[in-house]
């Protein structure tokens, strides 16, 4: 079901993530669930959320948001093949989309996670992001025309957090775009750890892009104004790369 209906189970889901510990790892909870989300043609604040960040605070979940075919495959049979619950973001606007299609890599592809992918490799500012706002980045990277590196996460948790602080210590700027409301959104998490180890590598602020805390509207206008937008992006790119 849509992300919004899963929100009744939500006391059965936590109680799910922390049965191995309560059970002195005698049981385990090998299940999957997965969500479409996310805006597309139609919206509203049940069908066009993310608030992935809800179930990233969840304890003994793992949370997968791939950005296109090909990881969703390899991410899929790895959370079917884990001893662990995880929940498993399918963006709608990525369903049969020309954007996320990629070769059928095969039968025996498994993506392990907590492992990020560099979808564009650069020199001048990282870029942090994850599910559909992964080909908004790119777009916005194409306009600045600068040396930028984007990182898709792929998962938040476990998030690669080697990574992403590799990147910032060589790009010493960063930049994180999600979909999620920005208030206590994910991208907090990961600027807070940038900001703790690798804090007098940086020559700029850390910025986060994110959603406002409002409802997401019926009207796909309004509803598209509210998350980054690609032009948005792009200012914010052209804004630290000035710092």
């Amino acid at each position: 079901q849509f992300r919004k209906y899963a929100d009744p189970a939500t006391e059965q889901m936590h109680n799910l993530g922390s049965l191995r510990w309560r059970s002195a790892g005698k049981f385990a909870v090998p299940m999957v669930v997965r969500i479409p989300g996310g805006f597309r043609r139609i919206g509203d604040p049940w069908h066009s959320v993310t608030d992935e960040a809800a179930f990233a605070h969840s304890v003994g979940w793992h949370v997968a948001f791939p950005s296109n075919a090909e990881d969703a495959v390899g991410l899929l049979r790895a959370a079917l093949r884990g001893n662990d619950p995880v929940m498993f973001f399918e963006h709608r606007a990525m369903l049969d989309a020309a954007s996320a299609r990629r070769p059928y890599p095969g039968d025996d592809y498994v993506l392990p996670f907590g492992r990020g992918r560099v979808t564009r490799v650069g020199e001048s500012l990282t870029v942090v992001t994850w599910g559909a706002m992964v080909e908004r980045c790119e777009a916005a990277a194409d306009a600045v025309g600068a040396s930028i590196e984007i990182i898709d996460l792929r998962t938040i948790v476990p998030w690669d957090k080697e990574m992403v602080l590799n990147s910032v210590r060589k790009t010493s700027r960063c930049l994180i775009v999600h979909e999620d409301f920005r208030l206590v959104g994910f991208g907090g998490e990961i600027a807070g750890t940038i900001a703790e180890e690798a804090f007098l590598d940086l020559d700029a602020p850390i910025v986060r892009m994110g959603s406002p805390s409002i409802p997401v509207p019926f009207n796909t206008g309004l509803m598209d104004a509210m998350i980054p937008r690609v032009d948005q992006i792009r200012e914010k790119m052209e804004w630290l790369l000035g710092f």
